[in-house]
């Protein structure tokens, strides 16, 4: 999967918060390069090319946009390939992006502002 749409209920603005909240939570950096578009950081990039997969890095692109009346959407894109950890490390950040699909999903369920999830391949 190389991106996710989280669709939730309410504005972007509160969306951003949301997605910040619940991307900090999962000890994630989250640095916006403007009002809606930024980056998600986990892990060392450095360690990660030394000891390859055994240090994880993992990085996504954070986008907030206005979706259908009363959503807005969370699009989530895979930044990071894991091709310095081999194909393990690959691996593991396929399967890293799929976790934080479901993690993120989980914390908008528990919020009460879930709407849909829709993935790009």
């Amino acid at each position: 999967m190389q991106a996710v749409d989280i669709a939730v209920s309410g504005d972007p603005s509160s969306a951003k918060s949301a997605a910040q909240q619940a991307l900090e939570a999962r000890k994630f950096r989250v640095k916006w390069d403007d009002e809606w578009t930024g980056t998600a950081e986990r892990g060392n990039k450095i360690a990660n090319a030394v000891a390859g997969a055994l240090a994880q890095y993992f990085k996504v692109g954070v986008k907030v946009m206005q979706g259908e009346a009363g959503q807005a959407i969370v699009r989530l894109e895979r930044q990071s390939k894991g091709y310095m950890g081999g194909a393990i490390g690959a691996m593991r950040t396929k399967k890293n992006m799929e976790k934080l699909r479901d993690d993120l999903a989980g914390a908008f369920t528990t919020q009460g502002i879930l709407a849909w999830v829709k993935e790009t391949k």
